[in-house]
């Protein structure tokens, strides 16, 4: 009896053991077991350094031997981790914050078989105003760039002043060129956001405006000194001037008058305030491309200089039963007939594109005409002899 007893209590003591360091290796108030969460993968726009600024809301994976925790930085810029006590890690680089983790778990765990890991950004709070869509205190994640953040509020108002957009920065102000970044691809101007930043886009003077015409729409662009007309165009279509396909461009000034220039002087032309410049070439017979052949409708499709023929085609109304792709041929300029491939080759204005029939239905209509003239010779023949 006196055996069991023994037995009994030697059970209980090492189970109540083996709960408590459990319990001493898992805390649960400071710090979790490393779950599938944590191993999603980041998502920034550039790579994390070793000078990344660590701060509350990062979260560090912790690879103790044969342990794994996620934890958290707190507001007063700690971490703690179970019997190796509370860690500052806050305002710290990224590579002074990691040393600091491994000197404090040093003194629990093996450092050779130990490692720590950014697991997850923090976020903060930046503050948007002017000419947006979505104004005040958004969220954001550490990395985040300043184009990032106004593509992911619904971008900026068309009464914005792209060139001219202001970041705050504590006591600084810094001028970002926006449309620069997105229209020229000039990304050493995109800034990388920081806790506290306060965006502003101020609104443009449409009171003097370039109005770019199109056959579809009329944009206004606020008018700057000095600014080409090609700069203009840049600025509303996003493409250069020169691969527009346009012939020339009409200007019409403030007074009423017009004046016609080349696409190689838009370059060098200078708008004047409150004028209109004509981008559709009205009454050019070369910004339209000729469709014909086997096509549901024939006749001009207004010319796209993104479109290859096999575009053209679908704007006819092609009809795949009757017609090819393997043989579209092109006439340009002085009846100079070219052989191109529908979906790659180039199609200039003023370009006429046939689209064959297949050689399924030249038989069939070959056939159909050897079969009606046979039908007309014996019906010939059968009346000779009937009256003979």
């Amino acid at each position: 009896m006196r055996m069991k007893l023994c037995l009994l209590f030697v059970w209980v003591y090492a189970a109540l053991s083996f709960a408590q360091s459990s319990l001493m290796r898992y805390p649960p108030e400071y710090a979790t077991p490393r779950g599938n969460i944590s191993l999603m993968p980041m998502v920034v726009e550039s790579q994390v350094d070793s000078n990344y600024v660590v701060g509350p809301g990062d979260f560090f994976d912790l690879f103790l031997e044969n342990n794994y925790f996620s934890v958290q930085v707190n507001a007063d810029g700690t971490i703690a981790v179970s019997e190796c006590g509370v860690i500052n890690v806050g305002g710290k680089s990224l590579s002074d914050a990691k040393r600091e983790i491994m000197r404090a778990i040093s003194g629990k765990y093996n450092p050779q078989y130990s490692s720590v890991q950014l697991s997850r950004l923090k976020s903060f709070m930046v503050s948007m105003m002017g000419a947006v869509p979505q104004s005040g205190q958004i969220p954001v994640e550490a990395q985040t760039k300043l184009t990032t953040l106004i593509r992911n509020t619904g971008g900026l108002l068309p009464t914005a002043d792209k060139e001219r957009v202001v970041v705050i920065r504590g006591q600084d102000s810094i001028k970002v060129d926006y449309n620069s970044i997105v229209r020229l691809g000039d990304f050493s101007k995109d800034l990388i956001l920081m806790q506290g930043d306060q965006i502003y886009v101020p609104f443009v003077d449409m009171s003097e405006a370039v109005t770019l015409v199109f056959p579809d729409r009329r944009v206004p662009v606020p008018y700057k000194e000095n600014r080409t007309v090609a700069d203009y165009y840049l600025m509303v279509s996003g493409n250069s001037i020169e691969n527009s396909g346009l012939s020339f461009i009409k200007i019409v000034g403030k007074d009423g008058s017009e004046k016609k220039i080349s696409i190689s002087e838009a370059g060098k032309t200078v708008a004047s305030a409150s004028s209109e410049v004509y981008c559709d070439n009205r009454g050019s017979n070369n910004q339209f491309v000729y469709v014909g052949g086997a096509v549901a409708a024939m006749g001009r499709v207004p010319y796209n200089p993104e479109y290859h023929a096999l575009d053209y085609i679908a704007a006819a109304g092609v009809t795949p039963f009757t017609g090819t792709w393997n043989q579209v041929r092109v006439v340009r300029g002085n009846r100079e007939t070219l052989d191109v491939n529908a979906t790659e080759d180039e199609i200039l204005p003023g370009d006429y594109i046939e689209i064959p029939k297949s050689r399924y239905e030249n038989f069939k209509d070959i056939t159909l005409f050897l079969a009606s003239l046979l039908t007309v010779v014996s019906s010939t023949f059968i009346i000779y002899m009937s009256y003979r």
